[in-house]
Order: C-alpha cells, then structure tokens, then sequence
C-alpha cells in the first residue's frame, strides 16, 4: 500500500471551499493543471458532452463560460498516482435582465495503469462534508465511491473486491465460476455467488476487456461492488470507464 501524502497544512481554501491554487507547492500545481488539461482533452469522453473551458459574451453580458476550481489533492493509496476533485462549473446568461444560471459538477481525476486519464462523477457532499471536519478530501471521495474503506479494498478501475472475514450466508451450492461485469470486466473465481443483489466470489480474479487495468488476483472471499457514480449536467461528461 502507498502511503504517500500531501503535507495540507499550507493550503488555503477560498470563499466557497475551493483551494487557492498559489497556496499550493508550485510543482504539485503544475501536475495538477497537466492532469485537468488531459482530462478535459481526454478521447473517451462519452455522447453527452466534454469540457470545454471558455468563454464567450456578447455586449450585452449574455453567453455562457465554463471553468473549473480545486477542491481536493492527494495520492492513490494503492497506486500512489496523483489524484484530485475538482468541480466543473457552468455559468450562462440568456438575458441581461436575467438572473445567470449556475450549474455544478464534481469529478475524481486521475490516471488509470495504463496511462489514460479519467474523471469520475462524484456527490458534493462528502467533499464539503469532509473540508469541514478537516479530513482527506480524496480518501472521502473515493469511500463513497466504493461505500467502505477504499484502502482496504482491492480496486480494478470502477470495480472494488472487499474481503470477507469468513463464508458469506447463502453462498452454499452456488457454483458458477465466471461472469462478465459492468460490460468490460471478466470476473472467474471458485466460485460466483448472488446473494441479496449482493456479488460475492471465492479467490476471484478480474480481468479487465481489452486490459485498461492489471489483472487482479485474490484469495479467499470477497464481495465484489460496483463504484457509484453521481448524476451530472451534461454540459461535463464523465469519462467512460
């Protein structure tokens, strides 16, 4: 397990929570901006849009701009690659008497094994949830994610394996041993069982189709989840993972 962290005691948070960007090491900031332009410039941006940062008013005030703001920085504790949440927002005017409309989403970006960036939707409420009680933004995010503690499971790209302290109930006479998930996962094992819309598997293995992540092994059970993720405005897709 990577247990590299960043030292937050420098940083400064701004009006809304966000992190003001000359707060923190010049560096980190530079990877940071390097990751959000791979992201909003990545090829796997699904049919509901992309990020495109701009903006363009008219005379009178109406048009629209798409920008973004830092609200999380840190280290995948398994991979120990840079991550951060960042909220992609929107703000457009259709009339100069017209109050603007604002609209928020918030992503996970980071760096898949195989070098591809990818930006998965996320809840605003354990980002400012963990900001106010001074916890690691990114380690919240990612427990909501997969719904546990992140670090102790085993992660293959939006697909986590929880293990199990002993047999899961209702297992029992179980026997199929192979099951494709989320369309591009290849899960074999001992044994697959369905339990209460609940996957378990016994010294499972995941591959991914056609191999974005490493394949990972385990032994002993585990229950398999799925990662969450949240509803978005359409004008910011997420990647397809």
């Amino acid at each position: 397990m990577n247990t590299t962290q960043i030292d937050l005691s420098n940083i400064q948070r701004s009006t809304y929570s966000e992190i003001v960007l000359s707060s923190i090491d010049p560096e980190l900031k530079r990877q940071v901006v390097d990751l959000i332009e791979r992201a909003s410039s990545a090829d796997k941006v699904d049919e509901h849009g992309s990020w495109d940062f701009s903006a363009a008013f008219d005379k009178k005030g109406r048009g629209q701009a798409i920008n973004w703001d830092l609200y999380g920085v840190g280290y995948d504790c398994h991979s120990g690659h840079l991550l951060i949440v960042l909220q992609v927002r929107k703000y457009s005017k259709q009339h100069k008497n017209w109050f603007p409309s604002i609209r928020k989403n918030y992503f996970l970006v980071g760096t898949n094994e195989d070098g591809s960036t990818f930006a998965h939707a996320v809840s605003h409420a354990p980002i400012f949830a963990a900001i106010r009680a001074e916890r690691d933004v990114i380690r919240a995010v990612q427990n909501w994610i997969f719904g546990g503690d992140y670090c102790g499971m085993i992660r293959h790209g939006d697909l986590a394996l929880i293990p199990m302290k002993a047999r899961p109930a209702g297992t029992k006479g179980q026997l199929r041993r192979s099951a494709v998930l989320e369309e591009s996962h290849e899960l074999s094992a001992t044994q697959i069982a369905h339990v209460e819309n609940r996957i378990y598997a016994k010294n499972p293995t995941l591959t991914h189709l056609p191999g974005q992540h490493p394949t990972v092994t385990a032994t002993g059970w585990y229950r398999i989840v799925v990662g969450k993720r949240a509803e978005f405005w359409k004008f910011a897709a997420p990647t397809i993972d």
